[in-house]
């Protein structure tokens, strides 16, 4: 069975909403980071899968199939050189979601508020789904 990569955003969800419950305040406070760093994580992931699979699937990038380096990058990049200021505004939003998954899943130590940058991953996550269902509705004759 094909995986539905918008679970992973379902999972992010989830794990922002244990962290920031007020029932949750038995975990260690390391428990909580890995979970709110996990949520960033998986944000960007679902994000990015669900679009490439739309850009395999829809827009032509057979190329996607085969490709096994630097496929963020290229994913990223010919959305930012698209002539479609919709497919470059997802660009952005996946690049920002992107530089903060790196973050949380290379670094020691962040200097932002993993809480609210969790927040912000979830919404943009969310607008990628809306931007990539406007897309798909556009396709249908």
């Amino acid at each position: 069975m094909k995986f539905d990569w918008l679970s992973y955003l379902e999972v992010a969800e989830t794990l922002y909403n244990e962290v920031i419950s007020t029932s949750n305040q038995a975990n260690s406070a390391s428990i909580n980071e890995a979970k709110i760093r996990s949520c960033i994580s998986r944000a960007y992931y679902s994000a990015f899968c669900l679009t490439r699979n739309y850009l395999r699937d829809f827009e032509g990038y057979s190329n996607l199939k085969t490709l096994k380096f630097s496929v963020h990058e290229y994913v990223i990049e010919e959305l930012g050189n698209s002539k479609k200021r919709d497919f470059n505004k997802l660009g952005d939003i996946l690049d920002r979601l992107r530089l903060s998954r790196v973050e949380v899943d290379y670094q020691d130590m962040v200097y932002f508020n993993l809480i609210s940058k969790a927040k912000i991953a979830i919404v943009d996550a969310k607008k990628v789904v809306q931007l990539l269902q406007k897309f798909s509705s556009n396709q249908k004759p």
